[in-house]
């Protein structure tokens, strides 16, 4: 693939990860889930051109979320998350192939970079969060344990798109980037 249709497939991909992402402006209550999909994304890119050309990609939306998108909440959660976490899980697959260790990394990874969203957009967007931190420690803990359950759903739901799209899709996508 020459390196112009490649910047072409990157840019349509930062172009309808961008639009997916301006849906939180018409619905508030998306601002968990738009990222997410907007994550999804990235996945076309990863098997398309690979992680480096994905790495790009992630950045060139992630700036452009910050800048464009009025919910800085969703902004915040695709980059701290939702973005590069296709792109990462394809390399950690690829690289570690201990099941259980990728499982720890990935449960780490996913509380380290939740904290660190949560921490910028209650410190530095003022986002409130005091309905949960009203509940106490016992609340917290909740949460965290519900939030693993995000986090395998977004994992079941990454292993199913990597596998849709590699099944039904990459030949489509082959014919016309040629």
């Amino acid at each position: 693939m020459r390196e112009s249709t490649k910047a072409a497939l990157g840019g349509i991909v930062a172009a309808l990860a961008i639009v997916l992402m301006l849906l939180t402006y018409i619905s508030p209550f998306l601002v968990y889930t738009v990222p997410a999909f907007a994550g999804l994304l990235l996945i076309v890119i990863v098997e398309e051109l690979g992680i480096r050309w994905a790495i790009g990609t992630y950045a060139a939306i992630s700036i452009l979320s910050g800048f464009l998108i009025p919910d800085k909440e969703a902004a915040v959660f695709f980059i701290f998350f939702f973005g590069y976490y296709p792109i990462f899980r394809k390399w950690l697959h690829a690289h570690i192939t201990i099941k259980p260790l990728r499982a720890v990394i990935k449960i780490l990874l996913f509380e380290t970079s939740l904290t660190a969203a949560v921490a910028v957009c209650a410190f530095v967007f003022y986002v409130d969060y005091s309905d949960i931190t009203d509940g106490g420690k016992v609340m917290l803990v909740i949460i965290l344990l519900l939030l693993q359950v995000i986090l395998f759903a977004y994992e079941y739901l990454i292993r199913g798109v990597f596998w849709f799209y590699g099944k039904r899709i990459r030949p489509k996508v082959r014919k016309i980037f040629k």
